[in-house]
């Protein structure tokens, strides 16, 4: 028999639904894994500021770091209008800035291949990582902020929420860099996947009406 050294077994959890409706458990796996692997800061992006309103809340104890896009950034022509993105709300801002760290950036693949004229690399990477989940992609982003910021430091290890833009589905613990050196030897590392949704495509906008067939 082959023993195999420094295995070790792990519960993921696998969403039926991208979504909001994921928010709680996202949360409650995100403070259990925290607190086993003994990580004091988790990172939660979050739009509008419910989710780090609810984040605060549940994580208790650890340090919140909330991620959030530059305070103006609009989304475009979606299913529900041109919505204001980046906790608009000024009074839910407060009550969110009040309780935890929040980091207001830029998207740092929107120009990742702004030097060559093209997005084509941006497409690729974000393409790629919709495979596993919008959610992942947030996760990094919201890590990659958070260190060129300077809340993080790099190499530091971190739990990262995000999702498919209302609410939180995905959960993974990171190993943290910044945006300039995410793909170096000592680059961004995702060490786990804590939870994701199983099919990670969505309609737009969000519905669940998957749910109520």
């Amino acid at each position: 028999m082959i023993k195999c050294l420094g295995v070790q077994k792990k519960s993921v959890y696998y969403f039926d639904f991208c979504g909001e409706i994921n928010t709680e458990k996202v949360l409650e796996l995100s403070k259990e894994r925290a607190l086993e692997l003994g990580i004091k800061k988790v990172i939660v992006a979050s739009e509008t500021g419910l989710s780090a309103l609810k984040a605060v809340e549940m994580l208790d104890g650890i340090e919140v770091i909330v991620v959030t896009s530059a305070l103006g950034t609009k989304v475009e022509h979606t299913g529900m209008g041109d919505l204001l993105i980046g906790i608009p709300d000024e009074e839910i801002f407060k009550k969110v800035n009040k309780k935890c760290t929040v980091v207001r950036g830029t998207d740092p693949f929107h120009n990742i291949n702004a030097p060559f004229h093209e997005m084509t690399n941006e497409k690729i990477i974000r393409a790629i990582l919709h495979c596993i989940s919008s959610g992942v992609s947030v996760c990094i982003l919201g890590v990659l902020m958070a260190t060129d910021n300077g809340v993080l430091k790099k190499g530091e290890e971190v739990i990262a929420c995000g999702g498919s833009f209302l609410g939180l589905d995905t959960a993974c613990v990171v190993r943290a860099s910044n945006s300039v050196d995410i793909f170096t030897e000592e680059g961004l590392v995702i060490e786990e996947i804590l939870c994701k949704p199983r099919n990670p495509k969505y309609e737009w906008p969000i519905t669940q009406k998957k749910m109520e067939r």
